[in-house]
């Protein structure tokens, strides 16, 4: 649905790193936009997400009168009611009724919600504060392969962290042997394989083996990372010699400058020597590993000036690469 943009309401040098919000951004799950308000906020910014007629519409979180959250209302007629006058916004953001208003009396002009880009796709509600720069990622062909079960493995949740923080973690293979030993690591075999990074459209690719992280029990797998900018990080783990394939999607959606609210997709095509049960502990298990320590880094912000951390020539060049397509992108914290 084509909406107004941000700038209508000065609020873009406000978000964090105005470059972000000209891409778009995964705020809410499909089911929890149902028939009433859902209250959300993406680069700072509150949101309100909500149907009308079936099609997701997304305002800023404030109705213009006197300041009353839109998301404290309701949807009638396909039609977000504020909860404290009764003022009526159509989708596109315009106001539709006051009814404190004669029939005859002209509503004005400037009654309007400021309304923003607003998607459905794969199960999510996406968002573009500004004007896209690119479309929403793609999400492997696999996602819509009959052959994988996607179902029982997917997760959301919050972290108090910055985004690109959180997602170089994810793009991280060095840490699995202190931060995660015996289940993606092993702190007797620590050294890491060189890697050869390559482009994408978009971002870019590397591949690395897991020996311990199986999808066999009598024998190692391969990992091959895919990571699109701003914060999209495909693993696609498979057999060498064999069928089986595993594939994580994470999403990590900016909530503001550190806190982020992540999805994860996970879906495979065969039954392995896991249970349902042991992979979901196993992964509860990882992220709260992995959280423990993303939350404590220092600065919160992620460096983008490569000379502000010590860098390893090898295990650190996905975060390398990382940090220097995020500055070319324009991306600043400040």
């Amino acid at each position: 649905m084509e909406q107004s943009s941000l700038e209508s309401r000065n609020l873009c040098p406000q978000v964090t790193s105005e470059v972000l919000c000209h891409y778009w951004h995964p705020v809410a799950r499909s089911s929890e936009v149902t028939d009433k308000p859902f209250k959300a906020k993406l680069l700072n910014q509150p949101l309100v997400l909500w149907r009308s007629n079936g099609t997701v519409a997304a305002f800023y979180d404030l109705c213009i009168h006197r300041g009353t959250p839109l998301s404290l209302g309701w949807v009638t007629d396909g039609e977000l009611v504020c909860a404290y006058h009764g003022w009526r916004y159509a989708a596109n953001g315009t106001c539709t009724r006051i009814p404190a208003l004669p029939p005859d009396r002209a509503i004005p002009n400037k009654a309007r919600a400021s309304s923003f880009k607003a998607e459905e796709r794969y199960g999510l509600i996406w968002v573009c504060l500004g004007q896209p720069r690119a479309e929403i990622p793609e999400f492997p062909p696999e996602f819509n392969d009959a052959a994988f079960r996607w179902g029982p493995y997917s997760t959301d949740g919050f972290w108090q962290a910055n985004a690109a923080r959180m997602l170089e973690n994810l793009a991280d293979y060095s840490h699995f042997p202190w931060v995660h030993p015996g289940t993606l690591g092993d702190p007797d075999n620590p050294e890491s394989e060189p890697i050869s990074i390559a482009p994408l459209d978009g971002g870019f690719q590397y591949d690395i083996p897991q020996p311990v992280n199986r999808l066999r029990p009598d024998a190692g797998a391969r990992q091959t990372y895919k990571l699109i900018l701003p914060f999209m990080l495909v693993i696609q783990r498979w057999q060498p010699g064999g069928s089986e394939r595993q594939t994580n999607i994470f999403l990590c959606c900016p909530v503001s400058k550190n806190e982020t609210r992540f999805f994860r997709f996970m879906g495979r095509n065969f039954v392995g020597h896991l249970s349902d049960e042991e992979l979901g502990r196993r992964h509860r298990l990882t992220f709260e590993q992995d959280r423990a320590i993303v939350e404590s880094q220092r600065p919160e912000e992620l460096p983008l000036d490569l000379s502000e951390e010590l860098h390893l020539r090898g295990p650190d060049a996905p975060a390398i690469e990382y940090r220097r397509q995020l500055r070319e992108l324009g991306v600043d914290w400040n």
